[in-house]
């Protein structure tokens, strides 16, 4: 995914999120930039009051759906990243509930809790989607919704794989090989109906974010993935 070439080192998820942490937001992220208008068209389409966001890291979007007046509990795994979270919440006097917790576990919240449980670009690294997605559907209320963003599986496929540069090392995460089918099955398993399946090329990318050559020898390849449902 990109056209350099570094020297190349593989960590675990934790370790990945651990190192990424301080510099997350600062870089330059073509799937971040490509899922986030779309998640904002999303978001328009539902109402809620009380949202889980599952797999926050940095918070992007329980800083976002908290400046709309949400009461945001804002779930993640590795404490680096709800560090950044947390200082940028503090910052903006934002009251977000910060949680430490993983998704090998089930999810410690009640059944029919949240009107809004957002995951994004978080299931490409969890290795049983259908527990974690049943999990979901149960915090979530009847009539609400979940909305998962994700690597698009023909990426994975292809061989993309989440991934960051920092001095010269391109670190590689694990990122597992779902296909749509897993998504929508566990989905529909779980008792949710889907509303809406967008699947994103790398074409779409905003200019800037990512190199000419990759963007045009990929520019059909599907790179993100957006599936909106409702309990």
């Amino acid at each position: 995914m990109d056209s350099k070439q570094f020297i190349q080192q593989e960590l675990n998820t934790q370790e990945g999120y651990a190192t990424w942490a301080a510099s997350y937001d600062q870089e330059d992220n073509a799937l971040i930039a490509l899922e986030e208008a779309f998640v904002d068209q999303l978001l328009e389409q539902v109402t809620y009051h009380k949202v889980l966001d599952v797999g926050t890291g940095t918070g992007r979007y329980a800083l976002k759906l908290a400046r709309k007046g949400a009461k945001v509990t804002a779930l993640d795994q590795s404490p680096e990243m709800l560090a950044v979270a947390q200082k940028a919440a503090q910052a903006e006097q934002l009251p977000i509930d910060f949680q430490l917790g993983s998704l090998n576990n089930d999810l410690a919240y009640a059944r029919d809790e949240f009107d809004l449980l957002i995951s994004a670009l978080m299931l490409c690294h969890v290795q049983d989607i259908q527990h974690a997605i049943t999990e979901f559907a149960r915090v979530v209320k009847v009539g609400g919704h979940l909305l998962i963003t994700d690597f698009h599986p023909m990426s994975v496929e292809n061989g993309w794989r989440t991934q960051f540069v920092q001095t010269g090392v391109k670190y590689l995460l694990p990122t597992m090989p779902h296909s749509v089918n897993d998504y929508l099955n566990a989905l529909t398993n779980a008792g949710l109906t889907i509303q809406q399946l967008i699947e994103l090329p790398v074409k779409d990318v905003p200019a800037g974010y990512m190199p000419a050559e990759i963007m045009h020898a990929n520019a059909d390849q599907l790179f993100c993935l957006l599936i909106l449902a409702q309990k």
